[in-house]
């Protein structure tokens, strides 16, 4: 191609860029205005059954969890690091009031911080993984134990089933690893295996 060819081709893209650019036809631009990001996506609680072992021994630590689940969406955060999940991934910020059934009646009190990724494979099923870290206080002597505020550590996997845009039922199972990371003796820590069923509400 010819260098005056070149030009004229050149000039003539550049006309029509500033044609259609807003700025310069003195015309609104008609892309849809991107709407702020909710932060919290969803609320959710869940309750089930803890146990250290499903051998149904009479000295197990049985629990009753009753779980609120405060779930921020973090996927913008994730863009800023050149990640671009797929799914959600969510920061989950679960507050906890579990009631222990055995060995005796007791309660745990604390919070758990949370990473959760979900995807849906359908409209209404997606499944999650999640797992983080969390503090806790304990009324329930045990021998493994000799502090009663402790660390959590633990992981899970769940299922979630929407009803509609809004409403979705959860089940899961959680493993939970409970110790005082090493400030006091004994620290031989409890493992806990978790089912968990709920219900969440979701911020559309």
């Amino acid at each position: 191609m010819k260098r005056g060819s070149s030009v004229v081709l050149v000039a003539i893209c550049m006309l029509i860029l500033f044609a259609v650019s807003p700025v310069w036809s003195g015309t609104e631009s008609t892309l849809p205005e991107e709407k702020p990001h909710k932060w919290l996506r969803e609320v959710g609680l869940l309750t089930g059954y803890g146990t250290q072992s499903f051998d149904r021994r009479s000295d197990d630590y049985e629990i009753i969890p009753i779980l609120i689940q405060f779930g921020f969406d973090i996927n913008p955060l994730a863009r800023k690091l050149h990640i671009d999940p797929r799914g959600t991934v969510e920061c989950v910020v679960e507050p906890l009031m579990n009631v222990v059934i055995n060995p005796d009646t007791n309660a745990e009190v604390g919070c758990s911080f949370l990473l959760k990724y979900s995807d849906h494979i359908t409209s209404r099923i997606a499944p999650y993984i999640e797992g983080g870290f969390g503090i806790i206080y304990t009324t329930q002597h045990t021998r493994e134990q000799s502090t009663q505020y402790n660390f959590l550590s633990q992981v899970g996997v769940g299922l979630q089933f929407f009803l509609n845009e809004k409403f979705a039922l959860t089940g899961g199972y959680r493993y939970r690893h409970m110790s005082n990371a090493g400030i006091d003796s004994p620290n031989r820590g409890i493992d806990h295996h978790f089912v968990l069923l709920g219900v969440s509400y979701f911020f559309k």
